[in-house]
This record gives structure tokens, C-alpha cells and sequence, in this order.
């Protein structure tokens, strides 16, 4: 029901790839040795067109139209940025990337409305669901199935008439025995996905770490859009450079080895009442909703002018594990003795 929309202007046309057709074999003497073939120079491929943003309006053959942004590129284009696309009784009002549903309002034919992200053109991420019978869901999303922590409003008669819990692949229940099965599969599932990347992250960081510090693209920036893009997600104070210089990553990083004998402890936010050790007011986004996921690491144990704790915070605002963008915010050397 969530259609990809990609169009050929016309004068398009189809690459096709043709033989070279076989020399009928000769009877009798055996012909002389073909000469070699001259090389055949090298074709330099022209650049491809740069993609222009344009806005106009469209109708479809199956009777859709569009008015809204879209995207040239040479012949080819497709919806991109903001528009709005009625198909039927169905309508989208939101952004639009490369033909795919991204992040707006779309209201079925059953009169259905979710407003939110989307992923493949389902809903995937944040967002919110309303049933015509006037039913709703605010949580998170994965592949069109409610996912993880939500809030449920007008589900049951009477007083109570909100219910915040877990789903697992769109099925829910209030329960309290099936809720706690829901809350640990869910939180297995996150908890173990958002771990790896972090660990991937924080080696990598330590990897190219230099004396002087993290690579730039760890380090939160004092100003500019790079700044901004961070604190949207959790406030300073950040740490300096010299903070996670070579020599201190590096030695806190091999703690992360199969087999170390004091290894790190690794815990993945929740905002469920686990105990912190960073300042919680720091954190501007709710955890569990991928974007804006906090990451501690922990050495217990740590030696005076080591580092005991770091904190990564995903900043990539695609509700994606795989697209993470982790930023150094917080890093604690213990202090050396007096």
C-alpha cells in the first residue's frame, strides 16, 4: 500500500548488450594465425548529472497525483523532499527520499492516520497510530509492527484509559506476566544490537586515535551545524581532545578483548530506573528509540591517569542501527594521587 514512485521522462531508453557473431569454421587447409587484435582505447564515461531539486505536479496513469518536491537526475526522476501524494482514498503529507516515504502523515482508507518515520515505506522508528474507533499508539516501530516501549490510550473502558508497555512484532498484552516476557525479549534484542555498534565505534575511535586526541568525527565540535546536530540530543559540558588521546583509548579499548582479565562493563541506557553513573539530565532524548542512545563503558579497578568511563551517544537521527553516529560526550580520567 506504500508504493515506490520512480518515473522515466520520456526519451529514456534501454542499454542492451549484443554478440559478436561466430565465424562459420572452414574446411581444408588450416587458415593463417588472426593477428592480434588492436587495443581498444578506453571510453572515458561521461560524469553523471548532478541531481537537481525541483517541485511540480504530477498525475499517474493509475489516477495518483502529486504536487510537491522531486528529484532530477539526467532523464530520471523521482519524489523527494516534502509533498503530497493522494492515491485513492489514501494520503501522504510529509518528506519523501528518493521515491520512499521518510517522515510524515498518512491516513489510509479506512481513515486511519499515523503520523511519524518511516523505513521501506513502513512504519518503522517513532510515530503515532489512530484507529478510526478512536484507539491510539505513540511508540516505536519496526518494519509496520508496533516494536518496543509505547503508550496505549483508549483501549480499555473506564478510568484507566492509558497503559504504557512493550509489544514484540505488533502483538501486545496487558498482562503483567506477558508484559515482563515482552519487556526482556525487547530489550535482549535492543540492548544486544545497540552494545555491538557502540563496541565497534569505541575500537574504532581508539584505533585512529592519535596524541592528540579522538578523530575529529567522534569529537563534538564547539560550534557550527556538527554542534547543534549533537546537543539536540544531550548537553555538555564535552570533553576535550586531550581527554582521549592515544595512549588513554587505546589502553581502555583492549579491555574490550575476548579474555581480558578486568574487561569493561558495557551498559546500554534504557531510562527505565537502572542506576547511572552520567548525569541523566544530560540526556535530552528518551532512550530505546535508537536516535539519541546512550552507551556506557566502565572500568572498575582503573589506575590513577586512566580512563575509567566513557560514554558514546548515537546523534544520527535515522531510526536505524545501522546508520548509527556515535560522538564522544563524556570521558573520565581518574584523577593521580596527591
Amino acid at each position: 500500500i506504500y508504493p515506490r514512485l520512480f518515473l522515466l521522462l520520456p526519451g529514456c531508453c534501454l542499454l542492451c548488450r549484443t554478440g559478436r557473431p561466430h565465424a562459420q569454421r572452414a574446411m581444408g587447409k588450416k587458415a593463417a594465425a588472426a593477428p592480434e587484435p588492436a587495443p581498444v582505447a578506453e571510453v572515458e564515461k561521461p560524469p553523471e548529472p548532478e541531481p537537481e531539486i525541483l517541485h511540480g505536479d504530477f498525475v499517474f496513469q493509475d489516477g495518483s497525483t502529486y504536487s510537491g518536491q522531486y528529484m532530477k537526475k539526467g532523464e530520471a526522476i523521482c519524489l523527494h523532499g516534502q509533498g503530497l501524494l493522494h492515491t485513492g482514498p489514501e494520503e501522504y503529507d510529509g518528506a519523501f527520499a528518493e521515491g520512499m516515504y521518510k517522515m510524515g502523515k498518512f491516513t489510509s482508507c479506512s481513515g486511519a492516520i499515523y503520523s511519524g518515520s518511516f523505513k521501506g515505506n513502513k512504519f518503522h522508528g517513532v510515530g503515532h497510530y489512530r484507529w478510526p474507533d478512536g484507539r491510539e499508539y505513540r511508540g516505536t516501530w519496526k518494519n509496520g509492527d508496533m516494536h518496543g516501549l509505547g503508550e496505549y490510550l483508549n483501549f480499555s473502558v473506564g478510568a484507566d484509559k492509558k497503559f504504557t508497555g512493550f509489544s514484540i512484532g505488533g502483538e501486545f498484552s496487558s498482562t503483567e506476566q506477558e508484559q515482563e516476557e515482552a519487556k526482556k525479549a525487547f530489550l535482549a534484542e535492543y540492548s544486544s544490537q545497540f552494545e555491538q555498534s557502540a563496541i565497534a565505534a569505541l575500537r574504532d575511535l581508539a584505533e585512529r586515535a592519535t596524541a592528540d586526541g579522538a578523530p575529529a568525527d567522534y569529537l563534538v565540535p564547539q560550534d557550527g551545524d556538527a554542534a547543534k546536530s549533537t546537543t539536540e540530543f544531550i548537553a555538555g559540558p564535552f570533553p576535550e581532545p586531550a581527554e582521549s588521546a592515544q595512549a588513554l583509548v587505546q589502553a581502555f579499548a583492549a579491555r574490550l578483548a575476548e579474555g581480558a582479565e578486568q574487561p569493561l562493563e558495557v551498559t546500554v541506557y534504557t531510562g527505565l530506573g537502572e542506576p547511572s553513573r552520567l548525569d541523566r539530565q544530560r540526556l535530552k532524548k528518551p532512550q530505546l528509540q535508537m536516535a539519541g542512545q546512550a552507551v556506557e563503558f566502565y572500568a572498575a579497578n582503573a589506575e590513577a591517569g586512566s580512563l575509567q568511563m566513557v560514554v558514546l551517544v548515537n546523534v544520527s537521527p535515522e531510526y536505524d542501527v545501522e546508520q548509527t553516529k556515535w560522538k564522544l560526550v563524556h570521558c573520565q580520567v581518574v584523577p593521580a594521587a596527591s
